[in-house]
C-alpha cells in the first residue's frame, strides 16, 4: 500500500496554512519523475488545472492542485483581508507539505495570481522553496489597462450574482470572448459551473470571496517595483510563459522581465490569452512538460 492515488479520481486533501486557513487541494499521480504544484489564477479554482494535472500524472509526476485562499473550497482569509505576501506564504506551505509527504521538492507552476504568489515566495521570502518555478502569463510589469479591465470585470456582479449559470456565461463571454475555448454562451458551461456557487437567495455568484478583489490591490507602479525586486533575487530555474494574445502581459513586459532576470527560460504560447474564470489552463501543458524534461530535472534512482 502507498499513500498515492493510483488512478481515477484524485484524492482531496485539506492543508492548514500558516494562519490556520485551510487550503483544499486535489492530488494526482505518483512521484516517479518528481512533484508538481499547480496554482490557479485569481477567480479560478483548482479545477482549471484538472486536465493538466492528469497529463502530468500520466507522465509520472505526483501533482497537487490547490484552491487559493478565498477561492473554491478553501477557507476565506481571516478578517477578510488578502495580501500577496499571504498568498506567497501559502505557496511555501504547500511546497513544504508536498516535500514532507513525498521526499521530493516540488516544481511550482502558477498562473496569474498563483504565479505572483510563487514569484514573491521565491524572490522575497525563501529562495529555495521550489525545485523550479514556472510562471504562466505573469510578469513584474503588467498592462495597467489590462489589469483594470480584469479587476472591474471581477468586481462586476460579484455581490449581486446571476440568475443562472447561462447568464454568468453570457457575462463572461461579453467581457472576454475566447476563440480558443468553448462557447460559454451557447451551453458550454460545465467548466464554468465549478467556479460558481448558488446562494440561499437562489442566485449564482463567483466561487470566491469578493473581498479578495477589494483588498488585494497595489497600484501598478508599486506592483512593478515589488515584483521587480523579487525577480532580481531569483536563483532557482525559472520558466516564463507568456500567452501570445495576453491583455495583461505585453511583449514589452516580457522583454522587461527577461532583461532583469536573464537566466529565465522564455516561451510564448501562440494564440493563448490570459486565463480567467472558467477557462482551462491545458494549453500550457506541452511547454511545461518540455521544460521539466530538461536534463537538470531528471531524478536518479533513489535520489531527489
Amino acid at each position: 500500500m502507498t499513500p498515492y492515488q493510483q488512478g481515477g479520481e484524485p484524492e482531496t486533501i485539506a492543508i492548514t496554512s500558516f494562519d490556520g486557513c485551510a487550503l483544499v487541494a486535489s492530488q494526482f499521480g505518483r512521484p516517479d519523475k518528481g512533484a508538481i504544484i499547480l496554482s490557479p489564477g485569481g477567480g479560478q479554482t483548482r479545477h482549471a488545472w484538472s486536465g493538466a494535472a492528469f497529463a502530468f500524472a500520466r507522465e509520472g509526476y505526483i501533482v497537487l492542485c490547490a484552491d487559493l485562499r478565498g477561492h473554491g473550497d478553501s477557507d476565506r482569509a481571516p478578517g477578510g483581508t488578502y495580501s500577496y505576501t499571504d498568498y506567497a506564504r501559502d505557496a511555501l506551505v504547500l511546497s513544504d507539505w508536498m516535500g514532507r509527504r513525498t521526499g521530493v521538492k516540488p516544481h511550482f507552476i502558477g498562473a496569474s495570481l498563483g504565479g505572483v504568489a510563487a514569484l514573491v515566495a521565491a524572490g522575497k521570502i525563501r529562495q529555495d522553496g521550489f525545485a523550479s518555478l514556472t510562471l504562466v502569463d505573469v510578469a513584474p510589469k503588467i498592462s495597467e489597462h489590462g489589469f483594470c479591465s480584469i479587476r472591474n470585470f471581477m468586481l462586476g456582479a460579484a455581490k449581486n450574482g446571476f440568475e443562472n449559470v447561462s447568464e454568468a456565461a453570457a457575462f463572461l463571454s461579453k467581457h472576454f470572448p475566447r476563440p480558443n475555448t468553448e462557447n460559454r454562451s451557447s451551453g458550454g458551461t460545465s467548466g464554468l459551473q465549478k467556479n460558481l456557487r448558488q446562494g440561499e437567495d437562489g442566485r449564482w455568484r463567483w466561487h470566491w470571496d469578493p473581498a479578495f478583489v477589494e483588498t488585494l490591490h497595489l497600484e501598478p507602479a508599486e506592483f512593478e517595483r515589488e515584483l521587480t525586486d523579487a525577480a532580481k533575487s531569483l536563483i532557482i530555474p525559472v520558466h516564463f510563459m507568456r500567452a501570445g494574445n495576453s491583455e495583461l502581459v505585453t511583449q514589452e513586459a516580457a522583454a522587461h522581465f527577461r532583461d532583469i532576470a536573464p537566466h529565465i527560460h522564455f516561451t510564448e504560447i501562440k494564440g493563448a490569452q490570459h486565463m480567467l474564470t472558467g477557462d482551462q489552463n491545458d494549453i500550457f501543458v506541452d511547454a511545461a512538460l518540455d521544460y521539466l524534461a530538461r536534463p537538470e530535472f531528471r531524478r536518479t534512482p533513489g535520489g531527489n
